[in-house]
């Protein structure tokens, strides 16, 4: 049930956000909302209906993501951990040249995760 609540939250919020530029404003520098209202051309009776559905959306949104964060923070420290041992396990493996070319790969990495080119999932 809260999983169908939210895919249905999330793509009313996607469709407002789509067209939302990356300093969070909607085409003519009106607030996505508004923006969003104006596109579908909706009353005064229905924008007023739709604000309350999107408080209560953003208000559950958010109730979500602390959870998500109380939950995943813990692991991503033991997924750290992980992966800091295994690195250091592998570079033991690795012979100097090796190494040289492993180093490569990780700075290759970082810098397609820099420009956004792919990269870490996380």
């Amino acid at each position: 049930m809260y999983l169908g609540a939210a895919l249905a939250g999330a793509a009313i919020a996607l469709a407002a956000d789509r067209a939302v530029d990356r300093k969070g404003r909607a085409p003519g520098n009106r607030s996505p909302r508004v923006w969003f209202f104006d596109q579908l051309k909706l009353t005064p009776a229905q924008r007023d209906s739709l604000t309350v559905v999107l408080d209560d959306r953003d208000k559950k949104f958010k109730a979500l993501m602390e959870t998500r964060k109380v939950i995943l923070d813990p692991l991503r420290a033991s997924q750290d951990s992980i992966d800091a041992e295994w690195r250091q396990r592998l570079t033991q493996l690795l012979t100097s040249e090796q190494k040289a070319i492993y180093d490569q790969m990780q700075q290759a990495r970082r810098e397609r995760e820099r420009t956004g080119r792919g990269g870490d999932r996380r």
